[in-house]
Formats: structure tokens, sequence, C-alpha cells
């Protein structure tokens, strides 16, 4: 798609735009660019200028001679977007600078926006970027715009022969890796299963002393039954002993009442007859 006379600034926003929030912004000099993004569609926007010179704050504070110049400046927070203006016009390692880019800040699915006078799309393909639908949009016929999603570097296409048989030892050393890791995991599922069968048998001796105690509460729950219904029926005899304690009780006391009256009668009846024979 072609588009003459529209503003390259806001060509670069609109683009960025369909990105997420967290912007790294890549550029020679000031740009108004990071400044709209940030003032006007409330984007996270880190700033880097290029080239980096040894005493300009960068990224992290990381000492410049523990990493390498070219991922120096890409050792920023993860970020979704990346907006490159004017940076790779006059420089040859384009194909360098995108391969070292993807090894840095960039999200899976992260959207590379690229600014300038050269057509870029040819280093952004060779390293591993997938280019959008629309990618390409020349402005005024004098600088390109170029849009590109980052997947993954598997699709990169090797810088040289040397590359290359490096690129096939690392996939020799990783599939000899992977195939340790194999027979790794082929033993530590042997021994899962060991421990699993272990762990089943010891299941189904649980069970079944769980069965012996639950036949055993079940007796001891009939036994409990047994002597409660005993103990009602003690109680009960009890109660009735206790009746008839009690009824003894009265008709003893009753009978010794008797006694007493009769006995009382006996010396009136005796005095009365002493009277009379006087």
């Amino acid at each position: 798609m072609t588009t003459k006379g529209r503003d390259d600034v806001a060509t670069v926003i609109e683009r960025t735009l369909q990105g997420g929030p967290r912007v790294l912004h890549i550029a020679l000099d000031a740009s108004t660019v990071p400044v709209r993004l940030a003032q006007e569609h409330d984007r996270e926007v880190e700033c880097l200028r290029w080239p980096v010179e040894p005493e300009e704050p960068w990224g992290p504070d990381v000492g410049r001679d523990t990493v390498d110049d070219w991922a120096q400046p890409f050792l920023v927070a993860p970020v979704d977007v990346v907006v490159v203006e004017d940076v790779l016009d006059d420089s040859r390692d384009a194909d360098q600078f995108f391969r070292t880019l993807g090894t840095g800040p960039l999200v899976p699915g992260a959207l590379v926006v690229v600014s300038g006078v050269r057509d870029l799309t040819g280093p952004i393909t060779s390293s591993g970027f997938v280019l959008e639908s629309d990618a390409a949009v020349a402005l005024d016929e004098r600088r390109h715009i170029t849009v590109a999603r980052f997947p993954s570097f598997t699709t990169a296409r090797p810088q040289s022969p040397e590359a290359d048989e490096a690129s096939a030892a690392e996939v020799r050393r990783l599939a000899h890796e992977l195939e340790r890791t194999r027979e790794l995991l082929a033993r530590e599922r042997a021994t899962i299963a060991r421990e699993m069968q272990s762990g089943k048998d010891e299941l189904l001796a649980m069970d079944r002393q769980i069965n012996d105690l639950q036949e055993r509460l079940q007796r001891l729950r009939h036994k409990n039954v047994l002597l409660r219904a005993r103990v009602a029926q003690v109680s009960r005899e009890r109660d009735l002993s206790h009746t008839q304690v009690a009824a003894l009780e009265q008709d003893l006391f009753l009978a010794r009442d008797s006694r007493a009256v009769r006995a009382v009668a006996s010396v009136v009846e005796r005095a009365r007859r002493r009277k009379d024979g006087a």
C-alpha cells in the first residue's frame, strides 16, 4: 500500500498504536513521536538515543565491559512495540541489528515499526520477523515505514556458512540433550509408576484395616446397645424393688400402730375391771 503526502510522525504513531502499551523508541535525535505517544495515547515509552555512547545512560545499569556492544542497547524491560527512526539509513548492519533486537526486549507477537529512507523489508524478513499484510508504506517517495511482527527467531536465515554449521552443531547438541532428557523422563516415569503401585498397595492394605476396624466398631456398637438395654432393665427392676420396699415399710408401720392400739386398749380394760371390782 502506497500513501503519499501523509505526515511521517502521524503514520508512525498510527502503526505504533496497533501494538501494546509498552513502547521502546530508538532514534538518532529527539523526536515528537514518544512525546505524543505518552501524552496523547497514554503509552509507556522508553527512549533510546542511537548510537549509545559509553557515558550516556541506557536501559538498566549494566557495565559495558560485561555485555556485548550490540546487545547493550536492548537490555530494557519487555516491550510490546519497538519504533526505529532513521537509525539504519546509513548502517550496513541492519540484519545484525534486527537479530539482536529479537534477543532483547521483544515479547512474542511484539510489533516493530521502522521509519527511514531505506527499504528494510529484506533484513527484517531474513532476521526472522514476519511482515504485516500492509507492512511497506512509502511517504513522498523518499521515506519508508515498515511494520513487522516478532514470532521467534526460528525462521531467521543463517548469516554465513560458519553460522549455519554452528547452528547445525547446536541443533545436534540440543537433539542429544533431548534424547538424554527423554531417557531421564522414561526412568522417572518408571520410578513414578513403581511408587504409584506401592502407594496403591498401601492404600489397599489401609482399606482392609479400615474394614476390620469398621467391623469391630459395629460389634462394639451392638454390644453397647445390649448393655444399654440391660442397664435399662436393671433400672426398672431397681425402681420396682424400691416401690415394694416402700409398701412393706408402710405395712410394717401400720402393723406397729395396731399392736400399740391393742396394748393401750388392754391396759384401759384392766383398769376398768379393777375399778368395778373395788
